[in-house]
């Protein structure tokens, strides 16, 4: 994998911060809350937990997570893009922290979630064992690490996409994505797609 100071972390950078001013389209987001409601689903009826949203974007996951919690839920998100968290800033209420970090350097203390989060970004990370470890390493014991991202069953397809979404690292079969949990030695891992196009991959923190 690539490290952090080469063109790919840097190239995903750009295109987010370009993308931070339409990101937000119907069109778009019609896409993404796909993703987001295997997490809503997860979430309902749960209070008074830490929650970090990793490569937040423009905090619409956050947005639908205080509004379904009715606020009382303690939140963070964080993204390497500080345009993108400019607009998650309007969007969200004073009590949401956000933070401008790469997810394989992230800037909690160990042991601070209940859960650890991150939707369709995961195909992004430039390394993800160590993102994955980040996301055990701030997660309590006992606490859920919960993938959502991008499956089109075949690989040639995963192939096409790799090369063609700008700063897309590596789409992982549904086998590749739950041998990566049991390498972080993440426990109880359950995996179902989501809907046609994505897969939840959810594990514990033993």
């Amino acid at each position: 994998m690539s490290r952090p100071d080469t063109p790919n972390l840097q190239h995903n950078l750009r295109f987010f911060d370009r993308w931070a001013s339409s990101y937000d389209h119907s069109l778009f987001q019609f896409w993404m809350k796909k993703f987001h409601v295997p997490i809503l689903h997860e979430l309902e009826n749960k209070r008074n937990l830490a929650i970090v949203d990793l490569s937040c974007g423009t905090g619409q996951l956050l947005s639908s997570i205080y509004q379904q919690s009715g606020g009382n839920v303690n939140l963070s998100g964080v993204d390497i893009s500080k345009e993108m968290l400019k607009t998650a800033k309007k969007r969200l209420p004073s009590s949401v922290k956000l933070y401008t970090a790469d997810v394989h350097s992230l800037p909690f203390a160990s042991n601070t979630f209940d859960y650890v989060l991150t939707t369709e970004a995961f195909h992004h990370y430039y390394d993800q064992r160590q993102a994955l470890q980040e996301m055990k390493r701030v997660a309590k014991k006992g606490g859920q690490i919960i993938v959502v991202d991008v499956n089109f069953f075949f690989f040639f397809i995963h192939w096409i996409f790799q090369k063609f979404e700008p700063g897309c690292v590596k789409i992982n079969s549904k086998k590749q994505m739950r041998q990566l949990f049991e390498n972080a030695g993440l426990t109880q891992i359950v995996q179902q797609r989501s809907f046609l196009f994505s897969i939840m991959t959810k594990s514990f923190k033993p």
